[in-house]
C-alpha cells in the first residue's frame, strides 16, 4: 500500500494525459457512430477514473499549489490543449457527417451523375444493393457511400456467399461477384465483377440503369420505323445499336414496325421513332402516323438534310416543318476535335425537361438542318437544341465557307424542338365521339394529304429566326387535284374549299400529345451516341415521349476515357534512365556543389 501511495504521489500529476485519451476515443467513437456499445463506454469510464486520480492528486496537493505561477501556466496550458482538441474533434465530425469533395477528374468519375442522383433523392420505399463477394472493394464501397449521401432509402451490404448460403439461395446467385437490386419484392441482376477470372469495378451505369428498371410499374413501349431507309437497328458505325441497348438497358421494349406489313401502328406504341428515312413514306402510312398522333400518339422525327421522307401531312398540323438547307458552323469548335464546319458544336439549349440541365455541355450534330416552327392553336414549341450567332444554314457552300445574307439563313434558329399538344383526355374524346355520332367526321377529321406547311420566317419569342419550311409535293399531284371531278362543279369546289380550310384547324377535342423534331438523324448513330450529351439528348427525348415526364430529365453516367499512354521500347528506356539515374545525378551533383561553395 505504501508503495502505490508513493507511486500515486509521483505520477499522480500526468493522470491527466490518459485522461484526456481515454475520453477522446470513447467520446468521438460514441459521437460518429451513435452506437452505445459497451466498449465506448467502457473507454469513457476508464477517462473518468483517470480524471478523478488527477483531481484527487491536485487536493492533496492543494495547499499553496493552486496559487502558485507554475500551477497557473500549467492550468493554461492544459485549458489550450483541450481547446484544441475540442475544435480539431468537432472539425473532423462535421468533415464526416457532411463531406464536401472536388472531382476535378474530366469525367467527374468520382461524382453521380444528375441521373443517378435525381433517382436515388426520388426513391419511395427502401432499395438495397447486395453485392456477394468474398473480397469487396475499397472503390465499390465509395461508390456506394456516394449514392448513400442522396436518400436514407438507399442502403448496400457486402456478403460472403460461403457464410449465408440461405440468402444466395433466395436471391438465386450463380456466380461470385454477383450484384443484386432488392426493391419492394423485385430482386435484379445488376453486374457480375468477375469476368474469367478478372475483376470489375461496379459500374454506375449500370448501377443506376438497375435502380431506374426497378422503380418501373410498367414497361413502355418503342417502336422504330423501317422500311424507307432509315438508320438500320444493328452495331455498323451508321446503325443505331448503341440507342437500342441504351433504352433496353433503361427497362424500355424496343421493337422494329414497317407499317404497311406489320398492319399499321400497335396499340400499345408509347412512343415511334422515325431515324433518318431517305424514301418517302406511302400514302396509307401518313394516314397512320396522323391516326396514331390524332388518338395521342407520340413521335420523335429524326430527318438528315439530303432526305425528302414526305412527312409535311403529319407535321403540318403541329406547326413545324423542315428546311433543306444545311447548317455550317464558323466558330471553329469543331477544329479542337479535328470536325469540319458540316458538323456544328451546339451549346445553347431550351428551358424544357429534355434540356434543361444541359446547360455548359455540348452537342455534335453532323449534317444537321434548321426546323422551323410557327404559331398552332393548342400546340405549345419550345427550343431544344439552338444555333448560334456564327452558324448559318445555306443550300451552296462557297469556298470561303462566307454565308450570302440573301439566299442563306444566319443565326439563331432551331435545330430540335419539342412541341405539347393540349387537349381533352381520351376518355372525354370517346364520350364527345359517342354523344355526337353523327358528326364524327366533322369532330375528328383526317388532315388533307396534300397540304403542306409554310411556316412563316417570323422570329419566334425567343428572338430565333426561323425558317421557311419549303413546300416539297410534287407537280403530278397538284394536276391531279386540279383534275378532280369536285373542281367541275363551282359550289363543290367551294365546299371542299371550305372543308380544307377546316381541316388545316387544329381539332380541341383530340386527346393530348407530344413531339420531338430534330433536324439529324446521324448524332443518334452508334458513331455519334456516345459523343458529348448526343445520347442524353436522344434518351431524354423517348423518356419524355413514353412515359409522360414533365420534371428535368438530367445527364447520364459516362464511362472514365482511357487515358493509358502505351510507350515503346525506345521511349520506356529513356523513361527509366530519366527516373532512376539522370535526375538522381544531377540533384547530388547540386547537393555536392552546394557543400563545395560553403566550404
Amino acid at each position: 500500500m505504501a508503495r502505490l501511495t508513493a507511486l500515486f504521489r509521483t505520477y499522480g500529476k500526468y493522470a491527466f494525459l490518459p485522461a484526456i485519451a481515454f475520453g477522446l476515443a470513447g467520446g468521438i467513437a460514441l459521437g460518429v457512430t451513435g452506437v452505445m456499445s459497451s466498449l465506448y463506454l467502457g473507454l469513457t469510464g476508464i477517462a473518468v477514473i483517470f480524471f478523478l486520480l488527477w483531481w484527487t492528486w491536485l487536493w492533496q496537493r492543494s495547499q499553496g499549489f493552486l496559487g502558485r505561477r507554475s500551477t497557473q501556466s500549467s492550468a493554461n496550458v492544459i485549458a489550450s490543449t483541450l481547446a484544441v482538441l475540442v475544435i480539431l474533434t468537432l472539425i473532423n465530425y462535421i468533415a464526416f457527417r457532411y463531406p464536401v469533395t472536388w472531382d476535378l477528374t474530366e469525367n467527374q468519375r468520382f461524382t453521380l451523375a444528375r441521373q443517378s442522383q435525381s433517382l436515388v433523392a426520388e426513391l419511395k420505399q427502401p432499395l438495397k444493393v447486395w453485392i456477394f463477394d468474398d473480397a469487396p472493394s475499397e472503390q465499390d464501397r465509395k461508390l456506394l457511400q456516394n449514392y448513400q449521401r442522396f436518400s436514407d432509402q438507399f442502403s448496400f451490404e457486402f456478403v460472403h456467399p460461403d457464410r449465408r448460403p440461405k440468402l444466395v439461395q433466395d436471391f438465386n446467385v450463380q456466380n461470385k461477384g454477383d450484384v443484386f437490386v432488392e426493391y419492394g419484392d423485385k430482386k435484379q441482376l445488376v453486374q457480375n465483377l468477375l469476368s474469367f477470372q478478372q475483376r470489375e469495378a461496379l459500374s454506375e451505369i449500370q448501377l443506376t440503369n438497375a435502380i431506374a428498371k426497378a422503380q418501373r410499374q410498367e414497361t413502355p413501349q418503342i417502336y422504330f420505323v423501317q422500311g424507307h431507309g432509315e438508320l438500320p437497328l444493328n452495331n455498323e458505325p451508321g446503325g443505331v445499336s448503341a440507342a437500342v441497348t441504351a433504352l433496353e438497358n433503361l427497362g424500355v421494349a424496343v421493337q422494329s414496325l414497317n407499317v404497311v406489313t406489320d398492319g399499321g401502328i400497335p396499340a400499345d406504341a408509347d412512343a415511334v421513332v422515325i431515324a433518318g428515312p431517305t424514301r418517302k413514306f406511302l400514302a396509307p402510312e401518313i394516314v397512320a402516323l396522323q391516326q396514331y398522333t390524332d388518338q395521342g400518339g407520340n413521335l420523335l422525327v429524326m430527318i438528315s438534310p439530303e432526305a425528302d421522307a414526305g412527312l409535311e401531312d403529319v407535321l403540318e398540323p403541329w406547326g413545324v416543318g423542315f428546311d433543306p438547307r444545311l447548317v455550317i458552323d464558323l466558330s471553329g469548335a469543331g477544329s479542337v476535335f479535328g470536325l469540319d464546319p458540316t458538323i456544328p458544336i451546339f451549346d445553347r439549349y431550351g428551358n424544357h425537361p429534355i434540356t434543361e440541365k444541359f446547360q455548359g455541355a455540348i452537342a455534335i450534330f453532323p449534317l444537321v438542318r434548321p426546323v422551323a416552327t410557327k404559331e398552332e392553336p393548342g400546340i405549345q414549341a419550345t427550343t431544344l437544341v439552338e444555333a448560334s450567332d456564327l452558324m448559318y444554314a445555306t443550300q451552296l457552300i462557297s469556298e470561303d465557307l462566307q454565308p450570302n445574307p440573301e439566299t442563306d439563313l444566319l443565326g439563331p434558329f432551331d435545330v430540335a424542338v419539342a412541341l405539347t399538344r393540349e387537349g381533352k383526355e381520351a376518355s372525354s374524346v370517346k364520350e364527345t365521339e359517342t354523344s355526337n355520332d353523327s358528326d364524327s367526321e366533322a369532330i375528328n377529321p383526317s388532315p388533307n394529304p396534300t397540304v403542306s406547311p409554310t411556316p412563316s420566317p417570323s422570329p419566334t419569342s425567343n428572338g430565333t429566326n426561323q425558317p421557311e419550311a419549303v413546300q416539297e409535293n410534287d407537280g403530278d399531284q397538284a394536276a391531279d387535284h386540279e383534275e378532280s371531278p369536285a373542281r367541275e362543279n363551282g359550289d363543290s369546289g367551294n365546299d371542299q374549299a371550305q372543308t380544307e380550310e377546316q381541316d388545316r384547324k387544329p381539332n380541341p377535342e383530340l386527346p393530348p400529345a407530344k413531339m420531338v423534331v430534330v433536324g439529324s438523324a446521324a448524332f443518334a448513330t452508334n458513331a455519334w451516341f456516345n459523343e458529348a450529351v448526343n445520347g442524353d439528348i436522344f434518351l431524354n427525348s423517348v423518356q419524355w415521349l413514353a412515359e409522360n415526364i414533365d420534371q428535368p430529365l438530367g445527364l447520364r453516367a459516362k464511362d472514365p476515357t482511357d487515358r493509358r499512354i502505351n510507350l515503346g521500347v525506345r521511349r520506356a528506356t529513356v523513361l527509366g534512365w530519366l527516373t532512376w539515374v539522370i535526375v538522381p545525378l544531377i540533384g547530388l551533383g547540386l547537393a555536392v556543389f552546394t557543400w563545395w561553395r560553403q566550404r
